[in-house]
């Protein structure tokens, strides 16, 4: 029965315990993870026999280095997540040309990853969080990346120039690393439809960021940027946007091209007033403008926002809201709090009769 067995749950499994006759020939799946093992565990042994081994799960395994994985050639999604003391990922991991998921989040010693990872061609998901690397090993033009995450690597400076090859990616998470520079060309990253820089060290976004037109979510909060992000096209997907707590100071008459936005954070930007345009995201469903202290007025357009639904206005410093704002008819929730308005206009809670209010 044993040489049938297809999934094996061994989690938190002793150091000393290995299975006698035991030859899992149709084995696809093995979690081993919590478990007290090391690469020279007699446990390997048996495992390397079977022909259809495609997901091994090690997270939370003590172990410094991998064991050789190059006997495991359907190998599809292997997990090292929070391996605390992994500091080696065994070279054969160059061979798994199966390969199709690596995770090595959490493991905060690893410093660098086998130049063979860069060439699994195979390989859509790419899971490196939390860790001490800095540079990604990548080369060729075959890769079929998709998602790419590096989030809290904070010696992560920049990224490989060969990322311009990475035209399958359609998710980059690069949020709270290092990053100082992000190069897009013509024909990179054309697939991508999520890009979070939040809490970043860039400064300065690509001229080309407006090519990325697939793109439906941005998130440059908490991130170095000073400028409005320029793009040359009207981003037709983009729906998410957030920009908050960054050194942004003004917003072009052009944000419009952005009709697709449902949801834009704008929350605590040193801006002193909101383009006219604004009136023509009629998409948009969320404006959150907190802590805009050099808010004073909204614009007359604010009133084509047909489809809002949450406007926060707390801790800014306007000082009335437009007569029109009582067509709004889709606005649920309006946060006043800590601003200085003094009064509503005349027939607003008549007009929105569903709407709540948080006014102190």
């Amino acid at each position: 029965m044993l040489s049938e067995l297809r999934w094996l749950n061994l989690e938190r499994c002793p150091s000393n315990f290995v299975a006698a006759n035991f030859h899992p020939k149709q084995l696809v799946v093995f979690n081993l993870s919590k478990s007290e093992i090391s690469e020279d565990w007699g446990g390997w042994g048996p495992i390397k026999i079977a022909a259809k081994f495609k997901v091994l799960n090690l997270s939370s395994c003590p172990f410094v280095r991998t064991p050789d994985l190059s006997t495991f050639e359907s190998l599809e999604i292997l997990i090292l997540e929070k391996c605390e003391n992994l500091e080696e990922i065994h070279p054969s991991i160059g061979d798994n040309k199966s390969l199709v998921s690596l995770n090595v989040s959490g493991c905060r010693r690893l410093e660098k990853l086998p130049i063979g990872v860069g060439k699994l061609e195979e390989l859509k998901e790419l899971l490196i969080n939390d860790i001490a690397i800095q540079e990604i090993p990548m080369s060729g033009d075959g890769l079929k990346l998709k998602t790419l995450s590096a989030s809290y690597c904070e010696d992560l400076a920049q990224l490989p120039m060969y990322m311009a090859s990475l035209r399958s990616l359609t998710k980059l998470d690069l949020s709270h690393s290092g990053i100082i520079e992000l190069r897009i060309t013509s024909h990179s990253l054309t697939s991508l439809t999520q890009l979070d820089l939040s809490y970043s060290w860039i400064e300065i976004l690509p001229k080309r960021l407006g090519d990325l037109r697939l793109l439906t979510r941005l998130d440059l909060s908490h991130s170095g940027i000073r400028a409005f992000p320029y793009f040359k096209y009207d981003m037709v997907r983009l729906t998410k946007l957030d920009l908050s707590h960054t050194g942004i100071e003004e917003l072009p008459e052009s944000m419009d091209s952005l009709k697709a936005l449902i949801h834009l954070n704008l929350s605590y930007l040193g801006i002193k007033r909101l383009p006219q345009s604004m009136g023509n995201l009629v998409s948009l469903q969320h404006l959150l403008l907190q802590g805009c202290y050099w808010l004073r007025h909204l614009p007359d357009s604010i009133e084509r926002l047909t489809s809002l639904t949450k406007l926060d206005l707390q801790s800014t410093g306007i000082a009335g809201l437009p007569h029109g704002m009582r067509n709004m008819k889709n606005l649920k929730t309006l946060d006043i709090c800590r601003t200085n308005i003094t009064r509503l206009p005349d027939r607003f809670s008549f007009a929105l009769p569903d709407l709540e209010i948080s006014w102190e």
